[in-house]
């Protein structure tokens, strides 16, 4: 009856826009159906589509004959799908019509409602509404990310790290252009729990390799960096189930409310200026609009359940968290048995210290004092092997932005060589260090006149690679050279020799000082 009522709204949906001049190809593309099917339909009165219908529903299919087949397989197996009763129809009828899946998904749906055998519900879960928690008793965190446009329209993805606290809703926001390891997970709880004003009893995470070795039929065991930092700080963990987004639905609204109400459209300058933004956005809308499900506002309830967190009294260095290890004066350090390098200059006397975390692809990421990472390897199986190539031998003292001033200043006009060597940087970021000292060489190669010459000839040509400002340079200071060799002198040839020996008469200095007075 149901299906008959639906078919006569759409018959006088049709009928209703024909009469108000809507051609049938329109009618045919807003209720997504095909234009003959419309026209057919328009030149049907009521009484003559509903027998059309009645005719449909009682005209034989071509699976009739087996419909006592599929019948006792649905009372046998209810939740059977329509492609497995497909294959049981090949299976057992070698005369089956060569049939679509749709067909068969319709004439299976037919025999449920015909029958009286509907397909159960898998794994129906029922849900209440759950009593508001009490102040400063739980925060939830999550992570994301989000592919930005650059200034210059290129795609640059972002990270970050949310957390909310249950009861006000009050939401905190990091961005990061690297993934997220333990180190800068615990970094983004110390700037929470700073912005928060403490911390709660409990936080819910989902089971996230950041914090999780792994599950051990129930048991979670924690990495050792994210040990350390949760019983410095002294709250509860709460690890959700597998697959199961509901319990921390709180957060995951905030993870879509960052990815469509701040990040979507914003332009990607640098990730401080993204923070500051992301700053300012929780201080207008986030924290600031009345919240849907609670109807208030969460800085509001904020200034209430701030007095219930636990305070934070001292700032936690982040690398207290990891392990230490003692870099060698050869700049390596040493990891069960093997040897694993970090930049030149890194090793400053005796005492030197780096800090590790193993990531969770099982890479082995060295960060120095100030927990900046210097070094990134795959962990090696073997013993006894020295794991990292020229990279790590490489000067990395000065940075790329100071080496090319410098090098600019040499130039007779510095504007014009930085431009040119940006554009290197742009065209070959990966060999900008190389480049700029290959040029530099040049430069030391070479007088000022030829460099600057060779500067002009390659803007101008649009030539950015430091071995063909070389090939340039050779050629003007080869061009130079033959302009200033001195001319040969001059062989005479004559038969008297004793001639061209004789000395020729030389005047006197006195003889022009005289003239001169």
């Amino acid at each position: 009856m149901k299906r008959l009522m639906d078919k006569l709204i759409m018959y006088h949906e049709i009928h209703r826009f024909y009469r108000e001049g809507i051609r049938p190809s329109q009618i045919a593309r807003q209720m997504v159906l095909d234009t003959r099917t419309v026209k057919k339909i328009l030149t049907m009165n009521e009484q003559e589509y509903l027998d059309y219908q009645e005719k449909l529903s009682s005209r034989d299919k071509v699976l009739d004959p087996f419909e006592s087949f599929v019948r006792s397989r649905l009372e046998a197996c209810p939740d059977a799908s329509a492609a497995q009763l497909h294959d049981w129809l090949k299976e057992h009828f070698t005369d089956l019509p060569d049939v679509t899946e749709k067909t068969v998904f319709n004439f299976v749906l037919m025999v449920r409602g015909k029958h009286g055998i509907p397909k159960p519900f898998c794994n129906h879960r029922d849900y209440e509404m759950v009593d508001e928690l009490p102040y400063g008793k739980q925060a939830q965190v999550d992570f994301g990310e989000y592919n930005m446009t650059t200034e210059d329209n290129k795609r640059k993805k972002v990270y970050f790290f949310c957390m909310s606290l249950s009861r006000s809703r009050f939401k905190f926001l990091w961005l990061s252009e690297k993934p997220f390891t333990t180190l800068i997970t615990i970094t983004a709880h110390e700037k929470a729990f700073q912005y928060l004003g403490g911390i709660p009893q409990i936080i819910v995470y989902d089971q996230d390799t950041l914090m999780l070795v792994n599950e051990n039929k129930g048991e979670l065991i924690l990495t050792d960096a994210f040990r350390s930092y949760v019983t410095y700080r002294g709250f509860k963990l709460h690890f959700c189930h597998k697959s199961d987004p509901q319990s921390k639905g709180k957060i995951e609204n905030v993870v879509k409310y960052v990815k469509y109400n701040f990040l979507r459209g914003r332009i990607f300058v640098n990730v401080d200026t993204l923070n500051g933004q992301g700053m300012a956005w929780l201080s207008r809308t986030a924290n600031a609009k009345v919240h849907a499900a609670t109807k208030k506002i969460p800085h509001q309830q904020w200034l209430i359940e701030k007095e219930f967190l636990h305070p934070v009294s001292e700032i936690f260095t982040p690398q207290e968290a990891l392990k230490s290890v003692a870099v060698t004066k050869v700049n390596v350090i040493n990891y069960k048995g093997n040897y694993y390098r970090v930049p030149l200059g890194t090793h400053r006397g005796t005492g030197t210290k780096a800090w590790i975390e193993i990531s969770d692809d099982n890479r082995l990421l060295i960060y120095d004092a100030e927990n900046n990472q210097i070094a990134s390897h795959q962990i090696s199986t073997g013993k006894g092997r020295t794991i990292g190539g020229s990279h790590y031998k490489r000067d990395r003292s000065s940075k790329i932005n100071e080496l090319i001033d410098q090098l600019a200043s040499l130039f007779g006009n510095p504007d014009q060589a930085k431009e040119y060597l940006l554009q290197i940087r742009e065209d070959m970021p990966r060999n900008i260090r190389d480049q700029a000292l290959h040029i530099e060489k040049q430069i030391k190669r070479f007088d000022m006149d030829v460099i600057n010459r060779s500067l002009d000839f390659c803007i101008e040509n649009k030539i950015f690679r430091a071995t063909d400002f070389e090939s340039v340079a050779e050629k003007f200071h080869a061009e130079k050279q033959q302009s200033t060799e001195p001319a040969m002198p001059i062989t005479i040839k004559t038969l008297n020799h004793a001639e061209y020996k004789i000395t020729p008469n030389k005047s006197n200095i006195s003889d022009y000082q005289s003239l001169m007075n």
